[in-house]
């Protein structure tokens, strides 16, 4: 049976299969624009597609990178970087509503406002970010000096007077990640609170910072920011996850 079916064999032979030159990205954020630039720099004209009112994406509410530097300035030069290029069209308040087509020749329907457009690429990137945790627990959203890392920082890129008012701050690590639900480690936490706890002592070095953690996980060189943050007087108290904090407003 074998010999017989060999007997209706045919050898491959290579094909050719035109593909478009274009490229389509989908989210306007640093990631997307940055792929975005260095397509069309080769050449390639690309179609990048944000669902909001401007490019920027989550990098427009950092307002403090932990060595200290001003993100929002590179961020300006990125957008206009991006929106002054020749091979790039933007696309801002606008949504994929759908993708015909096969490898290397698709076409994809962007709507914006009712009105849609059609978009004709070899090549789908896509680059729509993430959101914040927001958590369920520890009275967040119940009291308003609960919040978020993100809006910690908010509070002390604006001055906002609350915090001269603050006599110590606790900071509680691995809220919703590393549990049944998200059993990984996000890698941005620990980092992320080790700078708004320096940034707290720079403000008030009065203010008592308590930083309740798991496992600390400052990567590669970020550890020297968590030496510099103890050195501060920033205190770090290690909890079990089988006797999480709690928290109660008083």
């Amino acid at each position: 049976m074998a010999v017989a079916k060999a007997r209706l064999l045919e050898p491959l032979t290579k094909g050719r299969l035109t593909v478009k030159s274009e490229a389509l990205v989908i989210g306007g954020g640093m990631a997307g624009m940055t792929v975005a630039l260095n397509l069309a720099d080769q050449g390639f004209p690309v179609h990048l597609v944000e669902k909001g009112k401007e490019l920027g994406g989550n990098l427009r509410l950092i307002r403090r990178l932990l060595h200290g530097a001003d993100p929002q300035q590179r961020l300006a030069q990125t957008v206009q970087q991006v929106m002054s290029h020749p091979r790039i069209h933007v696309y801002l308040e606008s949504m994929l509503a759908g993708v015909d087509g096969s490898v290397g020749n698709f076409r994809s329907t962007i709507t914006r406002n009712g009105a849609r457009s059609h978009v004709a690429h070899g090549v789908a990137i896509l680059a729509t970010g993430a959101s914040e945790y927001r958590p369920t627990e520890y009275l967040y959203g119940k009291h308003p000096r609960v919040l978020t890392q993100r809006e910690l920082e908010e509070w002390i890129a604006t001055d906002n007077p609350e915090l001269h008012e603050l006599e110590s701050v606790v900071m509680i690590q691995c809220v919703g990640s590393r549990d049944e639900t998200r059993p990984y480690c996000s890698r941005v936490c620990c980092s992320q609170a080790v700078k708004n706890a320096i940034a707290l002592k720079q403000v008030c070095s009065d203010i008592a910072v308590h930083v309740l953690y798991r496992d600390i996980r400052t990567y590669g060189l970020l550890e020297q920011y968590y030496s510099d943050a103890r050195s501060l007087g920033v205190r770090f108290i290690r909890y079990e996850e089988q006797r999480k904090p709690q928290v109660t407003a008083t």
